[in-house]
């Protein structure tokens, strides 16, 4: 018997081909692989053929339909599937809510954010009052030992240093600060230090990849260095590469992440 596999299932194409003539086992054979292409393009068609077009306005409508977020004045470029966000908002927390919406608009291959925080007057603090509002936030934060992280505050642009035992209390210390009145932008120094072997630091992200429903992980390999991870392959959107970073950090002991995935979104 003749079989073809069609979207994960067989589908008997004929019985034995001595019973029916070659040619019409064969059309039979070019009709079904025809229609089943022709299922994949309607299902896939939409992130393949995607136009810069069609993408600004997807992520314009991204943008807008964020309730958290006054997008008015944040514009939008894109080439080639890479988006660049400029314009400018009124607090930190907007931009960072601008770059995590368009990130996930499917279709997105790479993002530039040249955003500008202009803080409206009633929010405007001296350095000293965003330190003081920033230790304080920290102190009542459950998720981080504040007596373990550093504050410095430059031009109401706030670093956050020192030491931690997890990746998540790395970025609970800086979504406590994301929010605060302000606060014109954050850089996190703060480190992450090792406490399992290589080995093990591979496994289990491996499994936490595995965990994940929108990663595909046999498209990803992880390389590990002491503390060091690096992330290569392939996925179909912006939102599975970063998905696959946090799926990464996720692990004990990782110090760094770097994410060389690449985004094909006409990947099967």
């Amino acid at each position: 018997m003749i079989f073809i596999a069609l979207g994960g299932s067989y589908e008997v194409i004929s019985q034995l081909t001595s019973l029916r003539p070659l040619r019409l086992v064969i059309a039979e054979l070019v009709s079904y692989v025809y229609c089943y292409v022709a299922r994949y393009i309607c299902v896939h068609e939409e992130v393949i053929m995607k136009s810069d077009t069609q993408l600004h306005k997807d992520i314009l409508d991204a943008l807008t339909f964020e309730p958290s977020l006054n997008a008015a004045n944040v514009g939008i470029a894109v080439k080639e599937g890479v988006v660049t966000l400029t314009g400018e908002v009124s607090s930190y927390a907007d931009r960072w809510t601008a770059e995590r919406v368009a990130k996930r608009v499917a279709g997105v291959r790479g993002l530039a954010e040249e955003i500008q925080v202009n803080l409206p007057e009633h929010h405007k603090r001296t350095d000293t009052e965003v330190a003081q509002a920033v230790l304080s936030a920290l102190k009542w934060d459950i998720n981080v030992p504040h007596e373990a992280v550093q504050v410095k505050v430059e031009h109401s642009w706030v670093t956050l240093s020192g030491s931690v035992n997890w990746r998540f209390q790395k970025n609970h210390a800086e979504s406590t600060v994301r929010n605060l009145a302000g606060v014109r932008g954050i850089t996190n120094l703060i480190l992450v230090a090792p406490s399992i072997s290589p080995a093990d630091i591979r496994t289990k992200i491996q499994q936490a990849f595995d965990r994940q429903a929108h990663i595909e992980a046999d498209r990803i390999q992880v390389e590990v260095s002491g503390s060091k991870v690096t992330l290569v392959g392939r996925v179909t959107s912006y939102a599975e590469r970063e998905e696959a970073e946090e799926a990464a950090w996720s692990a004990p002991g990782i110090a760094e992440v770097k994410n060389e995935i690449q985004v094909e979104p006409w990947l099967t």
